[in-house]
């Protein structure tokens, strides 16, 4: 099976104290909008259609914060998918209502959580948990996850 290649973005409020993420209604997990890389779109431009797409949202992207890799077999099955998360603000004027429903499907959200918010639940992509409590450097991590199950 071919790498695939995700893009997503975290996008934090004004005082980096909450982060935007999906989930689905009852919250079971969280992760960062964003998407799978078509061909021939960079991660910057998959990030922008994404969030429209799904979300109605516009958003400032910025620098790249986390390339999370993850090599994982599952009975016998190589999986090998990495994704790189951008650093983002919502563009001014946003009007953002929290929660924000997902466009295309039924019974996910966007919202925003905190921190300590986010360590109740699952929160991919794996490792990222770490880098989210010192968004407010500049510093760029590599986090390589490896599993068999």
């Amino acid at each position: 099976m071919k790498p695939s290649l995700r893009s997503e973005g975290i996008i934090c409020d004004e005082t980096i104290s909450k982060v935007l993420v999906q989930c689905d209604i009852d919250e079971t997990f969280y992760r960062f909008p964003g998407g799978t890389v078509e061909f021939g779109e960079t991660t910057l431009e998959a990030i922008t259609r994404e969030l429209i797409e799904e979300f109605d949202l516009a958003i400032t992207i910025g620098s790249l914060v986390v390339i999370n890799e993850n090599l994982i077999i599952i009975d016998g099955k190589e999986i090998h998918n990495c994704t790189l998360l951008y650093k983002c603000k919502l563009q001014t004027g946003s009007n953002f209502v929290d929660p924000r429903w997902h466009n295309e499907i039924e019974g996910i959200k966007l919202t925003w959580k905190t921190i300590e918010e986010l360590q109740l639940k699952p929160l991919y992509a794996d490792g990222i948990l770490n880098v989210l409590k010192n968004m407010s450097t500049d510093e760029k991590h590599h986090i390589i996850i490896k599993k068999s199950y």
